[in-house]
């Protein structure tokens, strides 16, 4: 295990999937204090243009909005406690998240990588 604010090795961070990377910044950034590797996560987001700049101003916020990207969902809201493919044109995936948390409707909805809808 590493240890708090210990940096990743930067090929490793390179060999990750994009939503490796995304899910990994949402771990480290939801840590109270600064850690190193949620800033190297972010870094590497931005280098593949995962979330884009205008979505870091609603990540700041921990908001959401229809047309951004899953990864920005993460990065804003947290991993959910599930997900599921909901059946339909594309790949759509219903994220669920404890209702109330960080005003959470419960349930959003990704269509082909980009948030759709949210509710209950």
């Amino acid at each position: 295990m590493v240890a708090a604010g210990c940096a990743i090795d930067p090929a490793r961070l390179n060999g990750l999937s994009d939503l490796e990377v995304c899910r990994g910044y949402a771990v480290y950034s939801a840590w109270i204090i600064s850690d190193s590797r949620a800033d190297q996560y972010r870094r590497e987001i931005e280098r593949r243009k995962l979330v884009a700049p205008e979505e870091w101003a609603l990540v700041a916020q921990k908001r959401i909005q229809k047309g951004m990207s899953r990864c920005a969902l993460y990065a804003s809201w947290g991993i959910p406690i599930s997900e599921e493919t909901v059946e339909g044109d594309g790949e759509e995936i219903r994220h669920v998240y404890h209702s109330g948390w960080l005003m959470s409707p419960g349930s959003v909805y990704t269509k082909n990588g980009k948030v759709e809808a949210w509710g209950y």
